[in-house]
């Protein structure tokens, strides 16, 4: 099943809150003046303990409603699965105070998720039991291709990984096994990886560049989940315009795949350079913003960093730093609208920061219309300049049998700073039927330390 950015940050979080809430909760930051830890509660425990404080939040005392929040902000990040968002009839105060520990958790559950995932990998194994343990450990689906030759599936490795970075252990895999990530040959949440050119030309000639040594990783780093690389340093000198002189440095970059970002951007000015004699580079465009936005399919970006060209005598770039921003997509909701011709236009539901709106529904020739606006607490910036996500989030409408019907086609028909409106067509009347929208109600930005050295210069 092929799974979009969003839908696939769903399946993760909520394989991580199964899989492990225990360690989860051992991540979280409760209030730090309770001086203690709330004890870990049973299924049912939690389900009935979440149902008493719900109803204190309705409570004519405002120390217990204060009390009651606290305390299920405490409880952890199950708590969500059970305290669904207020209905619109509900005291405005019950919806701020259920909005604000929705939005608390949800946060958490993002945080958590994208910290390091850690492996340790010890002793001789071969490339295919390395990889798969590593899947194994950090719950990121990575293996070689299923065309991959078992001569390379099969080759021994020597690891001597402890605790160490998802990264850091691919990467020691990678350079052992002579194989690299393949970013066209993966589906969503997914690594693929392959033989490099070298190790395939000495499996057919053993003797072809017999003096040779297998190629250095290039210059790179790791930020976290991020993987920062150079791949590539292209010059240019133009000999009858020199201020068109050039030189671009391109670096990729990767991340997780149980984690797929939303967009990832580098400030220029952030990017700092310096040359072998430790002088300063200077970064051209420097008011500019690099910007990419991410493709569930390709499990990388590819970032230009211009900087102006070098006299012949530097030969390196000896630092290359910077600080990027990912967007990735928190804890995805689902906004569910019964009997869509028996709601009025501007009907709306709000779960932690995000307000979902039927715009209403229109007949165009043999298809049916559906306004839907999506909006953000503005101290989200969720749209901002990059709303293309948006399009990837999941709608569909479903009858009384729970027989699910998808949009056809879909188009853009407004978009204010914090705010999109799409309309979605379907070739079945929905008067009768539940319309289902599902979107991240909060979004979390993290950044990318880039750290790069010892770049050669053609």
């Amino acid at each position: 099943m092929h799974y979009s950015p969003l839908q696939f940050v769903t399946v993760l979080l909520t394989a991580l809150c199964f899989a492990c809430p225990a360690a989860l909760l051992g991540q979280e930051n409760p209030p730090q003046d309770t001086g203690k830890q709330s004890p870990v509660l049973g299924d049912m425990e939690l389900i009935d303990r979440v149902d008493m404080l719900r109803q204190q939040l309705e409570s004519p005392s405002i120390p217990r409603r204060d009390q009651a929040q606290k305390e299920l902000l405490e409880l952890g990040i199950r708590v969500l699965d059970h305290l669904d968002p207020a209905e619109p009839t509900a005291a405005s105060d019950v919806i701020q105070r259920i909005s604000k520990v929705r939005t608390e958790l949800e946060k958490i559950v993002a945080k958590v998720a994208t910290q390091s995932s850690r492996a340790t990998l010890i002793g001789k194994m071969t490339v295919g039991e390395a990889l798969a343990a590593l899947k194994t450990q950090t719950k990121n689906d990575v293996a070689l291709t299923e065309s991959t030759s078992d001569i390379f599936r099969n080759r021994t490795v020597d690891l001597k990984i402890e605790n160490g970075t998802f990264w850091t252990a691919l990467n020691s895999i990678a350079q052992q096994g002579e194989i690299m990530v393949a970013p066209y040959a993966a589906n969503a949440g997914q690594i693929r990886l392959v033989p490099t050119q070298f190790a395939m030309q000495q499996a057919v000639d053993p003797k072809a560049n017999e003096a040779g040594l297998t190629p250095n990783l290039p210059p790179q780093c790791i930020s976290g989940i991020f993987e920062v690389s150079v791949t590539q340093v292209i010059a240019s000198r133009n000999l009858v315009n020199p201020q068109l002189n050039y030189c671009n440095i391109s670096t990729v970059v990767r991340w997780e795949p149980r984690i797929t970002p939303i967009s990832i951007q580098l400030p220029a000015a952030s990017v700092k350079a310096t040359d072998d004699q430790n002088k300063p580079i200077n970064i051209t465009n420097s008011q500019s913003v690099f910007y990419g936005t991410v493709q569930s399919e390709i499990a990388e970006i590819e970032f230009f960093i211009p900087i102006e060209l070098t006299d012949r005598t530097t030969k390196k770039i000896k630092t290359l730093t910077g600080t990027g921003e990912a967007v990735i997509a928190g804890r995805v909701e689902t906004f569910r609208f019964k009997k869509l011709g028996r709601l009025k236009d501007g009907y709306q539901q709000t779960r932690a920061g995000a307000t979902v709106t039927y715009q209403g529904m229109e007949k165009n020739e043999q298809l049916f219309g559906v306004a839907i606006r999506l909006g953000f607490d503005a101290q989200q910036n969720a749209l901002e300049s990059y709303h293309s996500w948006v399009y990837d989030n999941k709608i569909y409408l479903e009858d009384e049998k729970g027989i699910q019907t998808v949009p056809i086609a879909y188009d853009g028909i407004g978009q204010t700073e914090n705010e999109i409106t799409v309309r979605y067509y379907f070739d079945t009347d929905p008067s009768a039927m539940n319309l289902v929208y599902q979107t991240p109600a909060s979004i979390v930005k993290v950044p990318i330390k880039i750290e790069l050295t010892e770049i050669p210069l053609p």
